[in-house]
């Protein structure tokens, strides 16, 4: 049998494929039958030693392990006993010998086996069975343990290397709950474990002691002066295991250095803070606080070189772990600063030896894969860009250590910049990229939150040092990187630029050739486009004199980008969505404000109209180069749209360019002022209006295009504020093209904002335009928001499609997923449609009466309140302002209507329905808690006063007949609700319907 045994095991463990399924299947059927036998931990125990395959030695123990936890209990004291009996043997036997031990997996097995039996014999949740085993360790062997530790490391740390560092993996497991000087042996110095050994909370002066009695800062000073020393290339020829042995070494200086630099601070801090408190000290307690800080002092000045070694190598690992500490010590120099009245020579001297570190830290690796221009592949591309976000990523940190440091000792890190930038000039060819660009970011960083005097135009050291950098010309900033930090360094002190004219050329000279808007790089040339526009913002008059010159530079950059739109680039089209989306139907739910593009290269039109925009500049320079600019971009609208319109509606022409030709004009018009171009020179006006008719025309051509149709609306604002009144003879023709050409709720909803901007900066003036539109508007709201819309407010802010069940049932209801968040977006957009609607009736209440007389329509406005009645909120109390205006305006006084029927209209719908059946009706979900509820209701309470005001008793008598009986309501609350209204001042009858609301809420909820 056990032959029979010994081939089943064998067979179950095979997974090499050369056994036949069918026999593999009866063995392990075979050894599950022995599973069953209730003798079967007498097998597995007989059968262990003998065994010569490890495989059934392991099936063995496992079976044993399965039984112990399954059956141990109910087991016979006999099978107990000597299942504990052979354990106990194989423990001391075959686990404890040095001449054939088992397998390390096998003893692993047997304690595993042991614990569960210890589970068993000594009852008790795992902490404290964890406890019970630590305590029973601490009294009887753990000193017998670390001993073991320290002869096994002495013993083999140079004959077998991998076994020592198993014991100190082991030994590290043991650090948190063992008395620290069983671990702290000063030989024991391995670094995982001196970390977990120096880690170790504990008060200031022991671990000050510890570290000093460890004897591992030596140790440390010897290992660093060999792999730190200055232009070592020891790193060169390490190999992995070398190399993580290095970053090892970097964790355990960072550690150690941190941790004194805080036990010193808190043992300095403890003895202020008593002193500030008003208690005196001991003589012994200062004597061992003298006694911990000498001993720290100590420390820190063996230990600072080699930090500082470390912090500059050129290896992240190396590096960065030490940046806790040099925070650290920073802010105590600080408080050293405060304390002692000034910066002694070690600490200035120290902190010039971090920012040389940080500057070294900061620099972008010698095998940088940045490339200087252009990208030659997506792959370069892609490295470049990986490599300048991890760049990135780290500055952030060393930044703010630098800022720190700016802010303590301003003039040392002045100098320091002012040293980096010289070098860099005097090597000049020879400079590499990384070190101008590290030398140009640290002036930039330096130039946030500078003192006002270091920028002075004559004394200002640090204003002087950015003019020396406008004046030179070094040939790396050629390289992208450069430029980019060049440009946004000239931009930042920008200031300082302006106190010197003599080099504004040479400065704005950088913006407009090949070093920036000519740059090869597509990101060096569109973030030139937007930090000269800053610039020009900046130096409007500076630049003045020199106007034609940055004209006749900037010419072929405005051809070029006027021409290039983004959505008809391939590669922005790939990236971007392409022109595809923007060309939909009707259909498309994609707003022109989810698909729009943002070129930035046409801020460069923004800059050039805040140039020529200028008063001081002579009126036919300036009409003269107005029409340069804008004569272009109006006949490549044109010309577009003539193609378009030949070929049948979007067939020739570029959609892409004529969006681009009207955002350069609207940009163009942000540099000039209305009376400028209004009063003083009126010919300016008159282009801009050549502009809007050249646009006129677009919505009608491209009546489906979102992105056009949005530009040009947002053309529209623009020009209103641009020319104001000069522009209303051409507002009919704008808003008419929009309104016919309107296709679905964002369009609407866009078109009623730019009515609200004409109203409030037109007032009266627009009057007779609007009598026209409102209807016309009102008419295509109700086209979208059909009979099945809920005008209560509910659907306006529709619940989001939880993320979690839409992505677990994608798979099987994708289909029906995607109708839902489509469903959800169109409720969401005419919600959004609903409230612009309410704010135009609410801005054309504020102003004027709606349309100004009751002969516009009111019915149109009635088919709206008429489906608003319900709901609560915002949309509601602006409806409720628009009422009291309509029964202001037009029921009259003295029972005088201005629009007939319209009194009957109030009492019934206005005051009836819309605020007293809609807010009492069950079910509207108010909640009498929420103070814009309690607001709700005293702007319901004013609109019922103003109705009886206006319609007299005939309003109590209706709503006594014909509206409170039907909401359920008690006799007597109807008769106090009518007293109320007759009687009382508005906050009562506020009152009044709070506590109806109140009472009919706790009946319901009594039910």
């Amino acid at each position: 049998m056990s032959d029979d045994f010994e081939r089943a095991v064998l067979l179950t463990f095979n997974f090499s494929g050369a056994v036949e399924p069918k026999l593999k299947e009866l063995a392990t059927s075979y050894v599950n039958d022995i599973k069953q036998s209730p003798e079967c931990w007498r097998l597995c125990a007989e059968r262990f030693s003998p065994a010569t395959y490890p495989e059934v030695k392991f099936w063995c123990l496992q079976t044993l392990h399965e039984i112990i936890r399954t059956s141990y209990p109910k087991m016979p004291a006999e099978a107990r006993a000597g299942i504990k009996s052979a354990m106990l043997t194989w423990l001391q036997r075959d686990c404890n010998t040095t001449t054939d031990p088992l397998p390390a997996f096998l003893r692993n097995k047997i304690a595993q086996t042991l614990v569960s039996i210890l589970q068993f014999e000594y009852p008790q949740d795992e902490s404290k069975l964890s406890m019970h085993v630590k305590d029973s360790m601490r009294e009887h062997s753990i000193s017998d343990v670390a001993t073991a530790w320290y002869q096994l490391v002495e013993a083999y740390y140079q004959k077998n290397s991998e076994l020592a560092a198993t014991v100190l993996q082991t030994m590290q497991r043991y650090i948190s709950w063992i008395d620290i000087g069983l671990a702290a042996n000063e030989k024991g110095a391995a670094t995982e474990c001196i970390i977990e050994i120096v880690s170790k909370r504990m008060e200031a002066v022991p671990k000050l002691m510890l570290v000093k009695s460890m004897s591992i800062v030596p140790r440390c000073a010897t290992w660093a002066s060999a792999l730190f020393a200055e232009g070592s290339s020891s790193f060169d020829n390490m190999d992995e295991d070398e190399l993580e042995l290095v970053y090892k070494f970097a964790r355990l200086l960072a550690t150690l250095s941190l941790e004194v630099m805080e036990s010193l601070k808190r043992v300095e801090n403890s003895v202020i803070s008593l002193t500030a408190a008003g208690f005196s000290v001991e003589e012994e307690t200062m004597q061992e606080v003298s006694g911990a800080t000498e001993v720290a002092n100590s420390l820190m000045s063996t230990l600072f070189p080699m930090v500082m070694g470390a912090f500059k190598c050129k290896m992240d690992k190396v590096s960065l772990p030490l940046m806790p500490f040099m925070h650290s010590y920073v802010a105590r120099l600080k408080s050293l600063c405060k304390r002692n009245q000034g910066m002694s020579e070690e600490g200035a001297a120290h902190l010039r030896s971090i920012l040389t570190g940080l500057a070294v830290c900061s620099r972008y690796p010698d095998d940088s894969v940045s490339y200087p221009g252009a990208a030659g592949s997506a792959t370069e591309l892609a490295a470049a860009k990986e490599e300048q976000s991890d760049v990135e990523e780290k500055r952030r940190d060393l930044f703010t250590l630098f800022k720190n440091i700016a802010k303590l000792a301003f003039q040392e890190t002045l100098a320091f910049v002012s040293t980096q930038l010289q070098t860099t000039a005097q090597a000049n060819l020879n400079a590499a990229f990384q070190d101008l660009e590290m030398a140009v970011l640290l002036l930039y960083e330096l130039g946030e939150g500078a003192p006002e005097e270091a920028l002075k135009p004559d004394s200002g050291a640090l204003g002087q040092l950015a003019i020396a950098l406008m004046v030179a010309s070094p040939a790396a900033a050629e390289h992208r990187l450069v430029a980019l930090i060049v440009m946004e360094t000239f931009v930042r002190y920008g200031r300082v630029l302006q106190q010197h004219p003599q080099i504004v050329p040479n400065a704005v000279m950088t913006f407009l050739d090949g070093r920036g808007m000519g740059h090869p790089s597509e990101d060096v040339s569109t973030r030139a486009c937007y930090l000269f526009c800053r610039l020009a913002r900046t130096l409007r008059n500076s630049l003045r004199p020199f106007l034609g010159i940055i004209l006749q530079a900037l010419q072929p950059h405005l051809i070029s980008i006027a021409s290039t739109p983004l959505i008809d680039n391939p590669s922005a089209s790939a990236s971007m969505g392409g022109l595809a989306r923007a060309e939909s139907g009707p259909s498309s739910k994609q707003s022109a404000a989810s698909s729009a593009l943002v070129d930035d290269r046409l801020y460069v039109f923004e800059a050039v109209g805040l140039l020529i925009g200028q008063e001081e500049v002579a009126a036919e320079e300036q009409a003269s180069a107005l029409n340069v600019l804008l004569q272009p971009l109006v006949q490549q609208i044109e010309a577009n749209l003539a193609m378009s319109q030949q070929g049948g509606g979007g067939g020739a022409g570029s959609p892409g360019l004529i969006l681009q030709a009207m955002e350069a004009m609207v940009r163009v018009s942000k540099g000039f002022k209305t009376d400028l171009v209004t009063i003083k020179r009126p010919q300016l006006g008159a282009m801009f209006v050549r502009c809007l008719e050249a646009s006129l025309q677009v919505p009608r051509v491209y009546p489906n295009h979102k992105l056009l149709r949005s530009r040009f609306i947002s053309s529209v604002h623009r020009m209103v504020e641009c020319l104001t009144t000069t522009l209303l003879p051409y507002l009919p023709a704008a808003l008419e093209v929009l309104v016919n050409t309107q296709v679905d709720a964002p369009d609407l909803g866009e078109v009623m904002s730019l009515v609200n901007q004409l109203i409030l900066r037109f007032k009266e003036a627009l009057m007779d335009l609007l009598q026209g539109l409102l209807p016309v508007v009102i008419s295509r709201l109700h086209s979208i928001l059909d009979a099945s819309w809920d005008w209560s407010g509910s659907m306006a802010a529709p619940p989001v499609l939880p993320s979690n069940t839409a992505s677990a049932s994608a798979p099987a209801n994708s289909g029906s997923t995607a109708s839902l968040a489509v469903t959800l977006e169109d409720a969401r957009e005419k919600g959004e449609v609903q409230r612009s609607y309410y704010l135009m009736l609410h801005v054309d209440r504020t102003q004027w009466a709606i349309c100004g007389t009751p002969q516009s329509s009111p019915g149109a406005i009635r088919r709206s309140t008429d489906r608003a009645h319900s709901g609560g909120g915002a949309c509601t109390t602006m409806l409720l302002s628009v009422f009291e205006r309509l029964v202001n305006d037009w029921c009259g006084s003295d029972g005088v209507e201005l629009a007939p029927g319209f009194q009957s209209y109030a009492m019934e719908h206005l005051g009836g329905e819309a605020c007293v059946a809609s807010v009492l009706r069950a079910g509207n979900g108010l909640d009498l808690r929420d103070p814009a509820t309690l607001s709700l209701l005293g702007e319901v309470a004013m609109a019922l006063k103003l109705v009886y005001s206006k319609c007299g008793d005939a309003f109590p008598t209706h709503l006594i007949n014909s509206v409170l009986p039907k909401l359920g309501l008690p006799q007597e609350v109807q008769q106090l609700l009518v007293y109320h209204l007759r009687e009382s001042e508005a906050k009562d009858l506020k009152e009044c319907l709070r506590q109806i609301l109140q009472q009919a809420a706790q009946q319901q909820g009594g039910k």
